[in-house]
């Protein structure tokens, strides 16, 4: 009886006190943001229904850079673009920030336990494992296959053009850009030839076609509501659902995960064999594989790590480009004098590569090339493929701001406590749209912005990897392939723009940015036929 009493006596205590904590410790109710018009589901349908950015652009404008907002059941949540709060975040404390746990299952879902899962002591050793493949002599030396690949599809583009009775034709820009970059990833990641322009295509080009729209396109209020909730699930068991889930979205990433797993036990075992014999390519999943072998036995990669690489490289590597170029061609379509100005500069690059006895481009040539630069830059800012990075912080915390903030209270704040367990959105929509940073017309698409010293001068703090920008992220958790990407891109833009003129059509008109995992071109009205960026095509004077 007594034991009882005992008992209940200090659960209660402990109860009081749970309550007390609760009530005392520090919260995010002092920080502003916008009033939730639902407690089920918060801001979220405003966050991830709308088309990308949109909510952020008109939350930072109200609140500033620091916005507090609500998820389900009226939870609070931090959309943070505050450049200082954002190098503490991902450069200066970022194992302290990991991954959100539930989301982290929908990243194995996706490319299994390899480098954008893992976290801590797991991310390090394979991170250190993966470096070798993506340093910049490694990246550069895939120029001639990034410009082999965009030839490939202009000759084709070209066949078409001409077989046209107006000599032009409207192109799904993206759907041929996605297949012109995964040949790309296919020879320079694995030595593999896809032969996406090719009748005989490898059976990959057709399990990852239109692969992000299907599985996260068009996101409905159950799923936004079923992916927050999910934080109050045990990771097992979420596990255990996205692995026996019977939903069409799952059974469709797990049967392109399966199909990449099989082809990838194959070449690990024809990479190892190769390189004992003492030969071996240049390809990145070859110098992955190399720098495993040579790695002492307890930092060494599992195959499950190996191949999770080979998942994340192939869609990350492919994906992430073939969108980021699809928004660069869609505004230099809108912009007409921009793209003329763009033809001019690789016309007279080509010219000057001519006149010194050469055919190719090379990465001086690029180099050279300012306004193609500015370009690529203005295009990555403006459009960033990845508008979001999802984190949690591991401990409690005070974020420096580098502008202050106004409290609900009318207080003036230069920092913010942030209490363990806090979930954070960093918009990297919004950080690339501050107008402290990149001058008072950051929502126009302008890349003289990198020419006239607005968006190249010094910045109050460093985050990204590649000019300030936080596109590819920044710290330890930045884009492995960022050099890579850059120099895909670099080599597509060129080709393209140099042989062909693109112009708007009345479909274009109605694209937006629709959230898909990464933000991708949809036509409004059509959003149930995926990513589509109909752009008209013509021979280039």
């Amino acid at each position: 009886m007594v034991s009882g009493i005992v008992a209940a006596s200090l659960t209660a205590i402990a109860l009081v006190y749970v309550l007390f904590r609760c009530s005392t410790r520090p919260s995010l109710s002092r920080i502003r943001g916008p009033k939730s018009p639902s407690f089920a589901l918060g801001n979220l349908l405003e966050l991830f229904q709308r088309p990308v950015g949109q909510a952020d652009f008109e939350w930072q404008s109200l609140y500033g850079n620091i916005i507090r907002f609500k998820t389900v059941f009226g939870g609070d949540q931090l959309l943070v673009a505050d450049p200082k709060a954002l190098q503490w975040i991902f450069n200066a404390s970022a194992y302290r920030y990991p991954k959100q746990p539930n989301l982290r299952v929908i990243s194995r879902m996706i490319n299994g336990r390899g480098v954008v899962w893992a976290d801590g002591d797991d991310h390090k050793r394979q991170r250190k494992v993966l470096l070798p493949g993506f340093g910049g002599p490694e990246s550069k030396a895939f120029l001639s296959v990034f410009k082999g690949c965009a030839e490939s599809m202009c000759t084709k583009w070209a066949e078409i053009i001409e077989s046209s009775a107006d000599q032009r034709a409207v192109f799904n820009v993206t759907a041929w850009l996605s297949r012109g970059t995964l040949d790309a990833i296919g020879q320079a990641a694995f030595d593999v030839q896809f032969g996406t322009f090719r009748n005989d295509e490898h059976p990959l080009v057709r399990k990852y076609a239109n692969l992000l729209s299907d599985i996260f396109g068009r996101p409905s209020t159950q799923q936004i509501f079923i992916q927050a909730a999910s934080k109050y699930f045990p990771p097992w068991i979420l596990e255990w659902m996205t692995d026996h889930g019977s939903n069409s979205r799952l059974e469709r990433a797990r049967e392109v995960k399966k199909m990449v797993t099989e082809v990838g036990k194959k070449m690990v075992q024809e990479r190892a064999e190769t390189l004992l014999e003492g030969k071996g390519n240049r390809d990145v999943f070859s110098l992955l594989v190399k720098a495993n072998m040579d790695t002492e036995a307890k930092n060494k990669l599992t195959e499950e790590e190996l191949l999770a690489q080979m998942c994340t490289i192939l869609l990350a590597g492919h994906e992430t480009t073939s969108n980021s170029l699809s928004w660069i061609l869609l505004e230099l379509a809108r912009h007409p004098k921009m793209q003329s100005r763009l033809r001019t500069e690789i016309r007279e690059t080509e010219a000057a590569i001519r006149a010194r006895g050469d055919t190719q481009f090379t990465m001086a040539d690029f180099d050279a090339m300012p306004f193609t630069s500015a370009v690529i830059k203005e295009g990555l800012r403006y459009h960033p493929v990845v508008p979001h990075v999802h984190r949690i912080a591991g401990r409690d915390d005070v974020l420096p701001l580098s502008q202050p903030i106004t409290t609900e209270s009318g207080e003036v704040t230069n920092e913010i406590f942030v209490p363990k367990g806090t979930r954070i959105v960093a918009s990297i929509a919004a950080y690339n749209r501050n107008t402290e940073l990149w001058g008072d017309d950051a929502h126009e698409f302008n890349p003289d912005r990198w020419l006239d010293g607005v968006a190249s001068g010094k910045k109050p703090v460093s985050i990204g990897v590649y000019s300030n920008l936080m596109t590819f992220i920044g710290g330890v958790r930045a884009c492995l392939g960022w050099r890579f990407a850059v120099i895909e891109i670099q080599a597509f833009l060129v080709e393209i723009i140099g042989k062909f003129e693109l112009t708007m059509t009345d479909r274009s008109e109605r694209v937006c940015r629709a959230p898909s995992l990464v933000m991708v071109p949809m036509v409004d009205g059509e959003l149930e036929l995926g990513s589509q960026l109909p752009l008209a095509v013509s021979v280039a004077s």
